[in-house]
């Protein structure tokens, strides 16, 4: 009776399979989580070189630094300027935060901006904004290791300056 032993066999592997088949599995491992961002570092060689790339090039506006955090985009710029602005800008949605480095002058906050015309600064992390004839506001001076805190939606400009004024901008974008 050879075939005894291949149906006993046979009865083995079915009961092992349904045992398989009814056994519950753990689930399918997952991939590992991305690491969570530690910070992000710009350092102060980074900032002197951008600062000097923006003197030897006329650039007012150099980003340094972008990153996401949360879902906001978060971006530090230096700014170099060495004349007044004559209009205006109102950012849609980013905060800007100055950092006066060095240099001095007025700036001017609030107010309202009449005859505004979209501008889109995406590209220096200041996204969707306007610029315009500025009316009204408070003027402040403003000098080395000032801050200021300009929340979107504000219209601000930098009215009469001293001299160059080279300033750091940290923007937060809450729509990237």
């Amino acid at each position: 009776m050879p075939h005894r032993g291949i149906i006993a066999a046979m009865k083995n592997l079915l009961a092992m399979l349904l045992t398989l088949a009814f056994t519950p599995q753990a689930p399918a491992a997952q991939p590992p989580a991305p690491p969570i961002p530690t910070g992000m570092f710009v350092s102060a060689d980074e900032i002197a070189e951008t600062l000097k790339h923006s003197i030897a090039n006329n650039v007012v506006d150099q980003p340094i630094k972008a990153w996401s955090v949360d879902g906001y985009r978060v971006s530090v710029a230096m700014l170099h300027r060495t004349k007044a602005e004559t209009s205006a800008l109102i950012h849609d949605r980013v905060t800007e935060i100055y950092q006066i480095i060095e240099g001095g002058g007025t700036i001017v906050t609030g107010g309202s901006l009449s005859e505004p015309k979209p501008s889109d600064l995406t590209r220096l992390g200041a996204g969707p904004s306007h610029t315009g004839v500025h009316e009204g506001g408070d003027s402040r001076r403003i000098g080395p290791k000032d801050v200021i805190i300009v929340p979107a939606g504000m219209p601000h400009r930098m009215s009469q300056l001293d001299g160059p004024i080279s300033y750091l901008v940290y923007r937060f974008d809450p729509k990237p």
